[in-house]
């Protein structure tokens, strides 16, 4: 997994585009939009193409399976997917980024806050909530 050459013009396309779009289990939850996010600047999905899931649920089932917790299931498939871990204080636009509110959730550095799904749309959070970081390698 690589970023395309114009992957900053790209990831602020994908943001444009998707910012009022709002939360929903399996379909725009904060693994969902942070894959789609990372699928924009490189071509190519985090997620296996073995996770599914449609609700709450079936969710934290299928991260426990696969990873055991949040952590564990992105680093996984950040490993897989040929990511870079990087440390929190040198995240940056395009990173992913695993941070904690009232549990741990995924997110996209846009280059100053996480970005993250909501009920309202795409929201910022603070950076020195990151927990972990990774980055798509340049092409």
């Amino acid at each position: 997994m690589k970023k395309k050459s114009d992957w900053q013009v790209l990831l602020t396309e994908f943001i444009e585009e998707h910012k009022e779009t709002p939360f929903a289990w399996g379909k725009w939850d904060c693994c969902i939009f942070a894959n789609a996010a990372l699928k924009a600047i490189s071509g190519k999905n985090v997620i296996p193409k073995e996770l599914k899931w449609k609700d709450e649920a079936t969710a934290m089932k299928a991260i426990k399976d696969y990873g055991k917790t949040l952590n564990g299931a992105l680093s996984k498939a950040c490993k897989e997917a040929g990511l870079e871990t990087i440390q929190p204080a040198f995240a940056t636009a395009g990173d992913l980024i695993l941070f904690k509110e009232e549990s741990e959730l995924a997110g996209i550095h846009d280059g100053f806050n996480i970005l993250a799904p909501t009920d309202d749309g795409i929201a910022t959070k603070d950076p020195s909530l990151t927990i972990k970081a990774w980055r798509v390698p340049r092409g």
